[in-house]
């Protein structure tokens, strides 16, 4: 395990609590096949547990590689670059051909035989060379490898989904009960608020939660309510689907509602609270569910006619606690795993159940053409020695 030694505000108490969780899982036999044959791998984030796992395949067995980030949430992939929100960052990663390649030439495979100045006896202790030829053997094993880019660092916005588009990246800014985009200027740029929200304040007034992009723009989000008071979520639910360009609420009445997302003409969100996954059509303005599953529906992504989505165990909080999913469930017999469903049908076709210490997923992702990635962060041992440069003739 190369874990992501992130340090500062938000950070773990004790690095021995990550390193003892048990992320043991069982899947369906056919799970590492279907990502095998359509060539993509899974990456999904756990706040409760501090992590992130790359869920890849090779010779028709799944492996879980588990990376530490304090408090990750919102995950955007494209085919080169991945970008997961922490509890005050938002970490940037790319693809680095040039970074696996030194690697898989053993050019790096001898420490003492690098450069003076590529050395450091203070930090070249036992413990780091351990590490160092653990993640160089990491990376001769992936088909992608992921270099930490860049950072922002911004507040605790208790960001949730994130997603790039036309005018940059997006976030769901929690706190502020705002959609905002970020640069390297500032914390945020406020660009949207639901109409019933009357300041922007950190008070997470409605629990703003989900995003769903359409044509490079924000279009629809969840809210857990329209309330304009600090927390009022935590003691009053009345969920809803609102459309952003319009700014008119489309549903109400969901049970904490999160992952909108657009997909062929259709808008598809999680109703949590009830463990469904619910289509809308904006042009007949009906809705259906595909699917109800034994656990909070949070996480969702398609690929062709598949539809993967991630439940977690239901648990008591202080928020409001009467959904229907308490109601007719305990948290033993939920579950907190990754399901492969027919989105035509909602016949599910595969899944995967963690049995260890994960019981709390929140985003999912595919990680298109490959299925064996690895990520390599700036503090892991290795990030010494990789480079990712271009050059002008000189």
């Amino acid at each position: 395990m190369q874990g992501y030694q992130e340090q500062g505000y938000g950070s773990t108490s004790d690095e021995r609590d990550f390193v003892n969780l048990n992320f043991a899982s069982e899947y369906s036999e056919n799970f590492p096949k279907i990502l095998q044959a359509l060539g993509i791998s899974l990456v999904v984030s756990s706040y409760q547990s501090h992590a992130l796992m790359l869920l890849r395949s090779r010779a028709d067995t799944l492996n879980c590689s588990v990376k530490k980030f304090v408090r990750p949430m919102g995950l955007s992939v494209s085919e080169d670059r991945l970008l997961v929100s922490t509890v005050n960052r938002i970490v940037n990663f790319k693809a680095s051909d040039m970074s696996r390649s030194s690697v898989v030439s053993g050019n790096l495979d001898d420490l003492d035989a690098l450069a003076t100045k590529l050395r450091d006896e203070q930090r070249d202790t036992t413990t780091f060379k351990q590490l160092r030829s653990e993640q160089i053997s990491a990376i001769k094993q992936c088909d992608v490898l992921f270099t930490e880019r860049s950072s922002l660092t911004t507040g605790t916005l208790n960001t949730h989904d994130i997603a790039w588009g036309d005018e940059g990246l997006w976030v769901v800014n929690s706190s502020f009960s705002c959609l905002a985009t970020l640069s390297s200027e500032n914390g945020f740029t406020a660009r949207w608020k639901p109409h019933f929200i009357s300041e922007l304040r950190p008070e997470d007034r409605c629990h703003l939660n989900g995003m769903a992009m359409l044509d490079g723009k924000p279009r629809y989000v969840t809210t857990f309510n329209t309330k304009d008071q600090q927390d009022s979520w935590r003691t009053e639910l009345n969920g809803t689907l609102i459309d952003v360009e319009k700014n008119e609420i489309l549903l109400d009445g969901l049970s904490m509602p999160h992952s909108p997302r657009c997909h062929e003409g259709l808008v598809y969100f999680c109703n949590s609270g009830c463990g469904e996954v619910v289509s809308y059509n904006p042009t007949t303005k009906t809705r259906s569910v595909i699917v109800t599953l034994p656990g909070f529906t949070r996480g969702l992504t398609f690929f062709g006619d598949l539809m993967l989505v991630a439940t977690s165990h239901v648990r008591a909080t202080k928020a409001v606690s009467d959904i229907p999913l308490s109601a007719s469930h305990t948290e033993r017999d939920t579950v907190c795993g990754i399901w492969v469903i027919n989105k035509h049908t909602g016949a599910v076709l595969s899944n995967l159940k963690f049995k260890g210490d994960v019981s709390q997923l929140y985003d999912l992702c595919i990680i298109p053409n490959t299925t064996y990635p690895e990520m390599i962060s700036g503090d892991d041992a290795i990030s010494a020695h990789l480079y990712d440069y271009t050059q002008e003739v000189l």
